[in-house]
């Protein structure tokens, strides 16, 4: 007996000095991409490999962010040069370009519209000033947007654009550089355990070293030092909020934010802030912007007829929806 317990002493002794029980490491990177603050941290076991898988991940997010970004030049196959061809028959876009575009055509919902670059300009223009377009200007914008103005060629690759159309991927891009990221990741072996913030794109991998759930909190729109509630996320679950608090101005009293309706091509006033749950932060990041431009029933039909999407819905009365199968993983503020 004495020798039984001498030799599981020695065996212990031996894992922890060779490693096998190792004090977590965490290693945490923040840049600035696609116009928002990207944050990654990771957990493993050693950090010097950590700061190298999350340089990395951040390699693959700036390779999405330089394809789809339509404000600056970076690649002959971007959305910039996409956008510049307008008129001027097939292009070859990349590979994150063309997949957007394609992923994004298959949807069934016109709320989400990529092509809405015309209308975004026109807004961004009289934000500058907090003025507030006049209905002949968005009239005019609105005549330069909708689906029928670019065409997909499955078989070339090709994407086609009617003069003066002008795409922007701001309602899927970020949520997909994400995935791109955490893909990264899940092929680096020093990381255990992840946590992707894209600016409220957020994607967790693996188990936390203390054993305890991922938990995010959900912002209350209108007071930046409140919650609406904290959400438990499981390993490899994303989730993306939309909200009319995160870039607006006011005029008279009235918020004019960013996220427009196709239909009207005003700031959708049919939510506060809504948040969607699923496994891709892509699905997340697209269904996010959907939910927030629907009227409040058609956005809670989508979500109990789509599986594996959950969401969280603060209408424009300051009322709370929580999905039926986030009851258990939603906890609101008191």
């Amino acid at each position: 007996m004495i020798k039984y317990y001498a030799l599981l002493l020695l065996t212990l002794s031996s894992l922890f000095t060779t490693g096998c029980f190792f004090r977590p490491q965490t290693y945490t990177d923040t840049r600035f991409l696609m116009d928002t603050t990207i944050n990654i941290t990771l957990y493993g076991s050693n950090q010097e490999e950590l700061k190298v898988d999350a340089n990395q991940a951040f390699n693959v997010f700036k390779d999405v962010a330089d394809e789809t970004d339509r404000y600056e030049s970076h690649l002959p196959t971007d959305l910039y040069a996409l956008n510049k061809q307008a008129g001027q028959g097939a292009f070859t876009p990349g590979h994150h370009l063309y997949y957007l575009l394609d992923w994004e055509r298959k949807k069934p919902y016109t709320a989400v519209d990529l092509s809405l670059g015309p209308l975004i300009d026109l807004w961004k223009l009289h934000s500058k000033n907090k003025t507030v377009p006049s209905g002949e200007e968005i009239k005019a914008a609105l005549a330069k947007c909708g689906k029928d103005k670019y065409t997909l060629d499955t078989a070339a690759q090709t994407v086609t654009l009617k003069p003066e159309a002008n795409l922007d991927l701001g309602a899927v891009a970020k949520g997909y550089a994400v995935d791109c990221a955490a893909e990264s990741l899940k092929k680096a072996a020093s990381v255990k355990a992840a946590l992707i913030n894209a600016g409220g794109n957020i994607k967790v991998l693996g188990t936390k070293p203390d054993g305890k759930p991922w938990h995010i909190a959900i912002q209350d729109p209108r007071d930046n030092q409140k919650i609406l509630g904290t959400l438990t996320l499981k390993a490899g679950m994303s989730v993306a909020t939309s909200g009319d608090y995160q870039r607006f101005y006011e005029v008279n009293g009235v918020r004019y934010h960013h996220i427009l309706n196709p239909q009207t091509g005003l700031p959708s006033r049919n939510a506060r802030s809504t948040t969607a749950i699923a496994e891709s932060a892509l699905t997340a990041d697209y269904y996010s912007t959907l939910l927030f431009v629907l009227p409040e029933e058609e956005a809670i039909k989508v979500v109990e007829n789509t599986p594996g999407l959950q969401a969280v819905i603060l209408n424009s009365k300051n009322e709370l929806y929580v999905s039926p199968g986030l009851q258990a993983d939603f906890t609101p503020e008191k």
